[in-house]
């Protein structure tokens, strides 16, 4: 089940058009958070990089966003998945449909996408630093946006190279 707009809805019974702009031009942003035993973990630092991010975009950000209803919104979501004890939770926040890069509204929707943690802690994990593309380390690389093609491409070396996970560095060559 998945939360769009604090409807709880099958995933099936999403209906996102041809018109989301999160698809169309990348306009969204997001935040991942493990939840475990019914805790969000660390929600207040993700909460304020959310409204920072929300106030750089420009994007409306609704009264009720407030940290109190986001961290329910995410339990009320948990609350009806499998039994599991450990959840990694993706909440999207996107502009409304409509416009070209200039949006009809600064108006936005949002998801929350909740799966089982699957993840298994390993006696040995390795990395490598990804020298292929820079994360650039302006203002904006603070904002967690969906155009996540730089951390796609190092997952993907990683893949290829036997690898648990790269390092991304800037234009600069810093981690």
């Amino acid at each position: 089940m998945i939360n769009f707009n604090g409807e709880l809805l099958l995933e099936e019974n999403i209906n996102l058009t041809i018109e989301n702009r999160g698809f169309k031009y990348g306009d969204a942003i997001f935040e991942t958070v493990k939840v475990n035993s019914g805790k969000v973990v660390f929600w207040e630092d993700h909460y304020f990089r959310l409204m920072a991010s929300m106030r750089m975009l420009r994007m409306k950000i609704p009264m009720q966003f407030t940290l109190e209803f986001l961290e329910q919104e995410i339990l009320k979501t948990v609350a009806i998945q499998d039994k599991s004890d450990s959840f990694r939770v993706r909440l999207n926040v996107y502009r409304k449909d409509g416009g070209l890069y200039t949006p009809k509204t600064n108006e936005i929707d949002y998801l929350v996408d909740v799966k089982a943690n699957t993840y298994k802690e390993k006696e040995k994990y390795t990395v490598d630093v990804f020298k292929d593309f820079y994360n650039y380390s302006g203002l904006l690389s603070t904002i967690k946006t969906n155009n996540r093609m730089v951390n796609t491409l190092a997952s993907i070396y990683a893949k290829e190279n036997d690898l648990d996970n790269c390092v991304l560095i800037n234009e600069k060559k810093e981690l």
